[in-house]
């Protein structure tokens, strides 16, 4: 016993499936964007810690300059974790390493009350570089 009109249901909610995917796969698409602009900022500040040779306040106001500049969010942080040769002055001697943390987070936001803030989850982001002083202190 065949029922007709079915074959619209069918396509009907094959589409609100598809349409469903692909929204899904546009909000998770932030997350990787948020990672890899994380990573570059690592990077970037794990180069100019490995040229400079020591964790100054220029190390600070790049990694604020990428905070600003990319979307790593505004709550993002960074530690860098070091042997240092003049603790004072945070130098690291030559081809002594150093670690480079930068955390943030990437809220996805499942649906929005009327009276009241959005529904979600923070996703962690944390990116972990290892670098190597270039810098040779006396």
């Amino acid at each position: 016993m065949k029922k007709k009109g079915s074959a619209y249901y069918e396509i009907i909610i094959k589409t609100m499936v598809f349409i469903t995917l692909i929204a899904t796969a546009i909000s998770f698409f932030g997350v990787f964007t948020t990672y890899l602009n994380l990573n570059y900022a690592a990077r970037r500040v794990t180069r100019a810690i490995e040229i400079s040779g020591q964790v100054s306040t220029g190390t600070y106001t790049l990694f604020n300059e990428m905070k600003a500049n990319t979307n790593i969010g505004p709550g993002a942080t960074m530690n860098v974790s070091a042997t240092y040769f003049n603790a004072a002055q945070r130098k690291i001697q030559l081809r002594d390493t150093f670690t480079v943390t930068l955390r943030s987070s990437y809220r996805i936001n499942v649906f929005t009350p009327t009276n009241g803030p959005p529904v979600g989850f923070d996703i962690p982001l944390v990116v972990r570089l290892t670098g190597m002083s270039e810098k040779f202190w006396k």
